[in-house]
């Protein structure tokens, strides 16, 4: 007998100039599949609160925490800023994670796509040191660390691309 995938599978996320716990996270994160407050409680994970730890004005669920959060919609605010992009507001991870790419050349899309990706796995690791370790994160830290990790890891992987760091 031959198993098949239910119609509602997804391929994984791949990107070859991050690791692949970043893919991981963002196929997770595209499946809504994230372990945020809601979802827990939804299993019978008792939980003190629903609602966002890091803004608590709405309830913390994958789209809220990393589009519709104040710490996520300010530290995207910066990257777009950063890519001189009009940031344009979108519902779920799945529309963030493919838009703005028919604007770019190839090369440049595959840049953005992991600045993109690891955009999404900082706001989530903010999150959850704030959740589990009451430790707050701000913008142009997180920004720095966005531009030193996505730098970091595409001159590690990319055999194509020569960047320096003034790129």
């Amino acid at each position: 007998m031959i198993l098949q995938r239910p119609s509602t599978h997804k391929e994984t996320a791949r990107n070859k100039l991050l690791p692949q716990k970043i893919g991981l996270f963002v196929w997770r994160a595209n499946l809504e599949r994230l372990p945020v407050r809601v979802e827990l409680d939804k299993r019978g994970i008792d939980l003190d609160s629903v609602r966002c730890p890091i803004c608590n004005n709405d309830i913390e669920t994958v789209a809220h925490i990393l589009l519709h959060c104040s710490f996520a919609k300010d530290l995207w605010s910066r990257v777009f800023r950063w890519w001189n992009l009009n940031r344009p507001m979108y519902a779920n991870m799945g529309k963030m994670f493919q838009g703005n790419r028919n604007a770019l050349s190839s090369q440049t899309s595959k840049l953005w796509q992991s600045v993109e990706w690891v955009c999404g796995y900082i706001i989530w690791r903010n999150r959850n040191l704030n959740a589990f370790q009451k430790k707050k994160g701000n913008g142009p830290t997180a920004l720095n660390e966005v531009q030193l990790k996505s730098y970091e890891r595409i001159s590690r992987r990319s055999k194509e691309l020569a960047m320096e760091w003034n790129q």
